[in-house]
């Protein structure tokens, strides 16, 4: 744990070149993380890493939520969104992020139970690994968050990332939009770079609430 809010703090401080989402999926790795047993980052930057657990039928509903294998790339982008914001609304309620808010003001004395771009990026690609672990994802392998931005042209945001095999293209995996439990936003990571942003911003929700994310196809 102090390790954790060692890197954290250097890295929002520093500004690095990387995505501090990125050190903290290095410095912590996630190879033996599986759903029964799982860390989840909150309070901006990982100030708190809260340890939680799913059981068999919590995972069956988010195998439920991803549905059929897809036929194709694009199908499995809309089933990935659909399973982060699945797997959110159970991670919710254990780790305390179930009100976790759209986006991150940046004054927040309040924050112990919300998520910054940082936190939700680190999440979605533990979530992610799961997916792919469970053999979930046959069009598209899990990479590590990226963030754009540095304080001189733009705010620093970071998010989760996966690449397509078949053309070798990357795509954000960003959950952080969006309140708590809703389907993550998946995009051309170029297009995220450029400052990408949904038009609509959606409240945290709980299961059968909650929009479906427009999953947006531009290359």
């Amino acid at each position: 744990m102090r390790r954790f809010l060692v890197v954290a703090a250097v890295l929002m401080l520093g500004a690095c070149s990387n995505s501090p989402s990125r050190e903290l999926v290095l410095e912590h790795g996630l190879r033996n993380e599986t759903p029964a047993r799982f860390g989840v980052c909150k309070g901006y930057g990982c100030e708190t890493f809260v340890r939680i657990s799913l059981s068999p039928e919590e995972w069956r509903s988010v195998r439920e939520s991803f549905g059929s294998p897809p036929p194709d790339a694009g199908s499995e982008r809309a089933a990935i969104a659909r399973a982060i914001g699945r797997i959110e609304q159970l991670a919710g309620p254990k780790s305390g992020t179930a009100d976790d808010a759209p986006g991150a003001a940046i004054l927040n004395f309040d924050h112990k139970d919300q998520m910054d771009c940082i936190d939700e990026a680190f999440n979605s690609t533990t979530y992610l690994r799961f997916l792919a672990r469970d053999g979930l994802l046959l069009w598209h392998d899990v990479g590590l968050p990226v963030r754009r931005g540095s304080f001189v042209d733009r705010w620093p945001h970071n998010t989760a990332t996966v690449t397509e095999r078949a053309s070798g293209e990357a795509f954000a995996v960003d959950s952080w939009f969006h309140g708590n439990g809703n389907a993550a936003e998946v995009v051309p990571l170029a297009l995220w770079l450029k400052g990408w942003s949904p038009k609509v911003v959606r409240p945290p929700c709980k299961a059968g609430d909650c929009a479906p994310a427009a999953v947006v196809t531009d290359r």
